[in-house]
């Protein structure tokens, strides 16, 4: 090839576009022609600040008795963590890349060996404490993904301030599970893809495939972010050639990248195509609570997430700035908009064609919801028209006080579970009760570990006890958790429907003994939107009931706590 070559030239070739305070050529993430150098550092630091404090805020919840009210991150990340070891590495599971598994294990081992951590529960906690990191970091990266975009630093600033307090980016940053740290590589992805439409170094190249890599390696879905450099060079128009040897380099350093992250995805490839097959049955399956159709106008593929998914993982207020925000970025268009949204345009034309939508799917797609929602309030900001400003300036407030109650009720649910609550009530009056059923899985209930009289039966097998009011076989107290009764109200299923309400309004032989719940604003209007939002994973509903027939004294005596 010639010297000369444009991927081989050291010497950057840049087109400043019109708003972009960025000096292009001052290296990947430095730059001294940006806008006040100190003040853009603390505008930088500022939501990371922010959001580590929301992170890191209940992040021990259920610990150290319970570290099992999330079944994702034990089945997923934190048992694999606990058998890898340098003499054996592999996981011997492939449904999920490894790269938290082993950030998880490698972290939790330096921290035992230093003496800071000692007892086994505690790889939990180092498992979440990552995710909080990488969402934390994440506020960073959107900053200068915004300014990649050209935006001002207000605008970078209030799109990192958003994605600080983003509702769902914080609940998932208490889950030592792979979404947010697979959010966090996307967006360096991204920050890398736009940059190509300007410099076509070598080392820009390589840049972007490891942040793709590393994003594949913490979820295999992240692959779709491999349209983001291809789009940039599209728009970028570089030459054919130039654009095929870049897309090698990238290519081979994302695979490397990979590799050294999730190396068994690659040594037991037969191996991960079976784990795909059946995570693409998994995907397009039906998961009672969490699937769709259900029973509501709203569940149905695409129009869920849009009506009802991400209303709630955002929070009313930042919802219609990021939707009002896509429209005027739409509206606005430019190259550096293309590759941004062509991605989150497949993302979203993938995963929401899935029948199974937990919320942490959308994770990438609502943070860039967040962007797009600060890079149009702050050009409306900066509108020459006063009474334009004076409507943003509103819309600013009102977004950041209602954003940050939501995201305040509804984390502050993490330090006081209800699961926990309702432990300790069991475990002081368990010994009234001749027999305690909990209804269901579980993971969603309280429960006192080793206790004889507990026992957890299918909700199928409880109800049919519940029909025969002088059974000897049937226990004294009940415990049914909004996890699981709520599934059944979402899916409008009679049969559980009439036998779980039957139960709660007394037509049986049980009364409610005591109740633990825990509120958030605006409860009652996101549970319209989806019942399972009352209670997602996090503090759900528990109620117990004790038999009557069983003697005033076991009611009395339940009732006492």
């Amino acid at each position: 090839m010639a010297p000369n070559d444009p991927i081989f030239d050291s010497t950057p070739k840049i087109t400043r576009p019109e708003g972009l305070h960025v000096n292009q050529a001052a290296g990947i993430f430095g730059g001294k022609n940006r806008p006040a150098g100190k003040v853009r550092r603390y505008a930088m630091l500022f939501p990371v600040v922010v959001a580590l404090c929301f992170r890191f805020w209940g992040l021990a919840w259920g610990a150290p008795e319970r570290t099992n009210l999330h079944p994702d991150e034990i089945n997923y990340i934190i048992n694999h963590a606990k058998t890898v070891s340098w003499s054996d590495p592999d996981p011997r599971f492939l449904n999920y890349p490894s790269f938290l598994t082993y950030s998880t294990a490698l972290t939790h081992g330096l921290l035992k060996a230093a003496g800071i951590i000692r007892d086994d529960w505690q790889i939990t906690i180092v498992g979440r404490s990552i995710s909080a990191v990488y969402g934390a970091l994440t506020c960073a990266i959107v900053f200068l993904l915004a300014e990649q975009l050209g935006a001002s630093l207000p605008a970078a600033f209030l799109a990192a301030l958003w994605v600080s307090i983003l509702p769902l980016h914080v609940w998932e940053s208490h889950v030592a599970v792979t979404d947010v740290m697979m959010t966090f590589w996307i967006m360096v992805t991204l920050y890398a893809s736009v940059r190509l439409i300007r410099q076509g170094r070598p080392l820009d190249y390589v840049f972007a495939g490891v942040a793709l890599g590393l994003a594949v390696g913490s979820k295999y879905t992240a692959a779709l972010a491999g349209i983001a450099p291809v789009a940039a060079l599209v728009v970028g128009r570089r030459p054919l050639g130039d654009s095929l040897r870049g897309l090698a380099l990238l290519g081979l350093s994302a695979i490397a990248a990979c590799f050294v992250v999730t190396p068994y995805s690659f040594l037991h490839f037969r191996d991960l195509l079976v784990a795909m097959a059946y995570e693409n049955k998994h995907v397009h399956g039906h998961h009672n609570g969490f699937s769709l159709p259900a029973d509501g106008w709203q569940y149905h593929k695409y129009l869920y997430q849009v009506a009802a998914a991400w209303p709630f993982s955002l929070g009313l207020a930042l919802y219609a700035g990021a939707a009002a925000g896509t429209v005027w970025a739409v509206a606005r268009w430019k190259k550096e908009y293309a590759v941004v949204l062509s991605f989150a345009a497949l993302f979203f034309a993938v995963t929401g064609s899935w029948t199974f939508t937990p919320l942490r799917y959308y994770l990438p797609l609502v943070v860039l919801g967040a962007l797009v929602a600060g890079l149009w309030q702050a050009d409306w900001l900066a509108s020459p028209r006063r009474l334009k400003r004076g409507f943003a300036a509103l819309i600013v407030a009102s977004t950041l006080c209602y954003t940050l109650a939501f995201t305040y009720s509804t984390t502050g649910r993490f330090s006081d579970d209800t699961r926990i609550q309702a432990s300790a009530w069991l475990r002081d009056n368990a010994a009234s009760f001749r027999s305690i059923i909990l209804v269901g899985d579980g993971h969603y209930m309280a429960t006192v570990p080793g206790a004889p009289t507990i026992s957890s039966h299918s909700e199928a097998g409880v109800f049919e006890l519940l029909t025969d009011p002088i059974s000897q076989d049937a226990p004294d107290l009940l415990e049914i958790s909004s996890l699981l009764y709520l599934r059944w109200y979402r899916h409008g299923t009679e049969v559980y429907m009439r036998n779980y309400d039957r139960l709660r309004s007394g037509q049986t032989d049980y009364v409610l003994l005591k109740r633990f719940e825990a509120d958030f604003l605006n409860k009652k209007l996101y549970g319209a939107l989806d019942p399972m939002f009352e209670s997602y994973f996090i503090s759900p509903t528990l109620e117990f009931y004790g038999r009557r027939h069983a003697g005033s004294y076991v009611v009395q005596r339940g009732s006492k706590g």
